[in-house]
């Protein structure tokens, strides 16, 4: 039995990130009786077989868990917000505040698109006021990076927000080597495409992050 962690989940293969390797593996009959999946993130218990296929034998004590996105034990959650195409919903930051809170997971509010909006010192105050960490950041000179890179290091983060609102733009300018794909917001319906289909973790800045399927 080797311990890891699942850093992404696709097709019902799940990639286990061990001290030796990274192992793909299937997840064992049992767990669906038990009414258990496999989220990533999890710290698992794998067997790893040369003549079948490796295989997810036990998961370990979640401290945490979401459904949308599909995550375990998350240490700090970036809510991601764009003032402008799409403009900025305060109903879903509040909401997804409140859900980390809920499950015992630090959220980081991150306003994008400060060089299309002057209202950003705006909204600033309003959640620093309220004891959230509030970050700014610019497409146009990627200022805010820095400031997230440090908040990485040692912890499992996930970016979310609603789509279109620059996860993945964000993520690339953290870690270029990333190349995730993104996607230009949609002028007829108003909201972004989907760019990203599953949930995936990415080793940056000394911790891992998350990018998630966007919220609908």
């Amino acid at each position: 039995m080797t311990e890891g962690k699942i850093i992404k989940g696709i097709g019902g293969f799940y990639y286990v990130e061990t001290a030796e390797a990274v192992y793909e593996c299937k997840a064992k009959g049992s767990f669906r009786n038990m009414k258990l999946s496999p989220l990533v993130g999890d710290n698992v218990e794998i067997s790893v077989n040369i003549n079948a296929e490796n295989r997810i034998e036990k998961i370990l004590s979640r401290k945490n868990e979401l459904v949308r996105p599909p995550l375990a034990n998350l240490d700090q959650l970036f809510i991601v917000a764009s003032l402008v195409d799409p403009v900025i919903n305060t109903f879903i930051i509040d909401k997804l505040i409140a859900v980390a809170e809920y499950k015992g997971i630090e959220p980081v509010v991150v306003l994008t698109k400060t060089d299309l909006s002057s209202t950003y010192e705006d909204y600033k105050k309003i959640y620093d006021s309220a004891g959230f960490k509030t970050i700014l950041c610019s497409n146009a000179d990627k200022s805010g990076t820095e400031e997230i890179k440090a908040l990485l290091s040692g912890k499992v983060s996930a970016f979310t927000g609603n789509t279109g609102v620059g996860k993945s733009t964000l993520l690339n300018s953290v870690d270029e080597n990333l190349m995730l794909k993104t996607g230009e917001t949609s002028k007829k319906l108003g909201r972004g495409k989907h760019t990203t289909r599953h949930s995936e973790l990415f080793k940056v800045c000394g911790g891992y992050v998350a990018d998630t399927p966007g919220f609908s």
